[in-house]
């Protein structure tokens, strides 16, 4: 149950307390995000997983192993009953945590939790608290020893879960990398940062932003020949918007994309007879204010 804080001098003091954490705290908190996110790559690991989305709950049986420096993945949707029915392979991936980068710290204080039992596991908490209305806050509980990932949620401003995973069992076996083979490679490669300047530049077709909440930059842009729709790939190191800009005449190009659920929104609008679409795991004002800074040059 929420609390209202009435004495004004108590909401102070706890804002600079969670301003306030200490720099090694901060800095082993980004080691160990860092750690977790190798480690979903370069590990062996079998196990089930919960996944909530909004109201939605799902469970999944995860496979993954690295064969030759190169990742292959099993993901398969479990029935109610625990049954694996033959055609239930989806997408779902753990790939979705993005390099941690250290100018994440600007828009993000990180601090240590507790420690808590996952799956017959150990794991620490940290949390990334964001420093503006513009993101939710993120709370990852890691195995120290291995660097798996084992409980995840991301949390809006009234305190509400809006997309969580969970391990309920694991086996993780680490890889050890062969002498003199080939460095190991990801399904899942980094995104590479725009180069920096006053306009956020979204390369070809005279599209650039003039203003992008505080962290929030450009990282790839890109556009299938014929398709008529062109994707900007926004980042702020701990999440990512996907802004898909459609040319006046493809009135089907996104027809498919789904309503907003959980966590993941959706903000549509409108440029110059452009259909711009806007998805990520942002509240939906961060999306709108990404969308107000859409300029096209005619």
């Amino acid at each position: 149950m929420a609390m209202n804080i009435k004495r004004p001098v108590s909401t102070a003091v706890f804002a600079v307390l969670l301003a306030s954490t200490p720099p090694v705290m901060a800095n082993d908190a980004m080691a160990l995000l860092s750690q977790m996110r190798t480690a979903v790559h370069t590990l062996n690991y079998a196990g089930t997983l919960v996944y909530v989305q909004g109201n939605d709950l799902s469970t999944y049986q995860i496979t993954h192993s690295v064969e030759g420096g190169a990742e292959k993945d099993s993901v398969i949707r479990l029935s109610q009953g625990g049954e694996v029915p033959a055609q239930a392979v989806e997408s779902f991936s753990l790939a979705k945590f993005q390099q941690i980068q250290p100018q994440m710290e600007q828009v993000y204080a990180l601090d240590f939790g507790g420690e808590e039992q996952v799956a017959n596991r150990s794991c620490r908490i940290v949390v990334a608290r964001p420093r503006d209305r513009m993101r939710y806050l993120q709370r990852y509980c890691i195995d120290p020893v291995s660097g798996m990932l084992l409980k995840y949620s991301l949390v809006d401003r009234s305190h509400q879960p809006v997309e969580q995973l969970m391990f309920t069992a694991l086996d993780i076996v680490e890889v050890v990398q062969p002498a003199g083979e080939a460095g190991f490679r990801t399904n899942a490669p980094a995104l590479q940062a725009a180069p920096a300047s006053a306009g956020v530049d979204a390369n070809d077709g005279g599209w650039s932003f003039t203003s992008l909440p505080a962290g929030f930059r450009q990282v790839q842009s890109l556009m299938e020949p014929g398709s008529g729709v062109r994707q900007v790939i926004l980042s702020d190191d701990m999440t990512s918007v996907s802004v898909f800009i459609v040319e006046p005449g493809q009135p089907g190009a996104l027809e498919n994309m789904e309503l907003s659920a959980g966590a993941m929104n959706i903000f549509t609008a409108e440029r110059d007879g452009y259909k711009v679409v806007l998805v990520g795991e942002v509240p939906v004002a961060t999306l709108k204010k990404i969308s107000e800074g859409l300029q096209h040059a005619r």
